[in-house]
């Protein structure tokens, strides 16, 4: 298929920036009430040394992103998200408090996306139109709830290729599907304590960039569509990085693929459907 101005392919770099709030509720639904230090400096990694590394990659080749943030996170760190905005990067929406939609009543995962949307908006001064699910789930209220808040676009959903169309009560949103192979958190995620999660290792960078460039090289071929879903606490560190440009050299080497946000993604998907 042809994208916008003849591009072969699209690719599409996202960052989700869930700072230490993500530990925090792990060690909550082990049902440990103390903050352990350790578990959250993983976390507060993302805001304080990962996201100014990947802001600079960003710069240096001269591409747009998306990061999706929880309002909670944002409202923690206003200056970062305000830089990530300021630099042009489109800020999503990602939940308050990162909190699971499934384990939500209808008003709490209702009030979960109006505290996010309005923390968003007070510090970048523009209304997050995308989102992707906390926790990678969903309840069965999400897509409508999404809709009727004027969100347009949904990045959580694993169905194609390419983007699609989903209807709800509303209208139709658009879905950018993610995969767990363009994931980084499913090769590096790792965490000692508590023992339950997150012990499966922590894979080589370079057999990382072997899957994601293979995986590239064929969404190309075909003409498809690569979305990256990342984490600053994650890629953000100097080698991964490091792994991530040279990616994107590889990327930037074949001249008709078109680096979009999610939002222009979106946006051009709509047009395209009429």
């Amino acid at each position: 298929m042809e994208w916008l101005d003849g591009a072969r392919c699209v690719v599409c770099l996202t960052f989700d920036l869930d700072a230490d709030i993500s530990w925090r509720n792990i060690l909550r639904r082990h049902r440990i009430e103390r903050d352990n230090p350790v578990v959250l400096s993983q976390g507060e990694y993302g805001p304080k040394a990962g996201v100014p590394r990947i802001l600079r990659l960003l710069k240096t080749h001269n591409l747009k992103a998306g990061f999706f943030i929880p309002g909670e996170v944002a409202e923690r760190y206003p200056e970062t998200v305000m830089e990530i905005s300021g630099d042009g990067h489109e800020v999503g929406h990602h939940g308050y408090s990162h909190r699971n939609p499934a384990s939500c009543s209808l008003l709490e995962e209702k009030e979960e996306l109006e505290k996010g949307t309005e923390v968003l908006e007070e510090i970048t001064g523009k209304k997050p139109m995308g989102y992707r699910a906390p926790a990678a789930d969903m309840s069965a209220n999400t897509l409508n709830l999404l809709s009727k808040h004027g969100l347009i676009y949904d990045s959580s959903m694993m169905g194609d290729d390419v983007p699609y169309a989903i209807a709800t009560e509303n209208k139709k949103i658009i879905e950018l599907p993610i995969r767990w192979i363009l994931d980084d958190w499913v090769y590096f995620g790792f965490n000692y304590f508590p023992p339950l999660e997150y012990q499966s290792g922590i894979s080589s960078h370079r057999k990382v960039l072997e899957i994601w460039s293979d995986e590239f090289e064929a969404v190309y071929d075909e003409g498809l569509y690569f979305m990256l879903a990342m984490h600053p606490q994650i890629i953000g560190i100097p080698s991964r990085t490091k792994m991530l440009e040279k990616l994107i050299q590889l990327m930037k080497s074949r001249e008709d693929v078109w680096f979009a946000t999610p939002l222009e993604i979106c946006q051009f998907w709509k047009k395209r459907m009429g």
